[in-house]
């Protein structure tokens, strides 16, 4: 979980995919503060914010909001942009999806904003997720267009 001596990693993360916070906010940036509103948010709605943390270097790299349910719903995997390309998101994604079936859900579900970048579809769809609806999606004053994408785990 994330603790409030994780904040400043956590911004960083945020701030260093400046396309993310640009498509998804309409930011250049974000603060601690808007991130304390986020988790608090996210908290509200029952999920759970997961800082990822190198074994090697003990430093965070990325962050994860999912909550767990027959159907989990995952909001957000994000790594440092540093990092991207090394198979770091690959291997949180299958952790996660064993801690998920460890949960008895069934299937995962995750929306995946359209016009960002198209690596980021491309990523869940080479982990096995299929397309199941077009939808627009609502964060922080954005609308955004997605897609609902969707894995049966069992």
């Amino acid at each position: 979980m994330i603790e409030i001596k994780d904040l400043n990693d956590i911004v960083n993360i945020y701030n260093s995919n400046k396309l993310f916070l640009k498509s998804h906010i309409g930011k250049e940036s974000i603060t601690v503060n808007w991130v304390c509103d986020e988790l608090d948010a996210m908290k509200k709605e029952g999920f759970y914010s997961c800082k990822v943390v190198q074994k090697n270097s003990n430093k965070i790299v990325g962050l994860i909001d999912f909550k767990v349910d027959k159907e989990t719903y995952l909001s957000l995997l994000m790594i440092n942009s540093n990092l991207k390309g090394q198979g770091i998101g690959t291997n949180i994604y299958k952790l996660l999806e064993m801690y998920i079936k460890s949960c008895n859900s069934n299937s995962l579900r995750i929306d995946i904003v359209t016009n960002y970048d198209k690596d980021v579809l491309n990523f869940w769809i080479k982990n096995g997720f299929k397309r199941i609806d077009n939808i627009t999606l609502n964060w922080n004053e954005q609308v955004l267009p997605a897609v609902v994408m969707k894995k049966e785990l069992f």
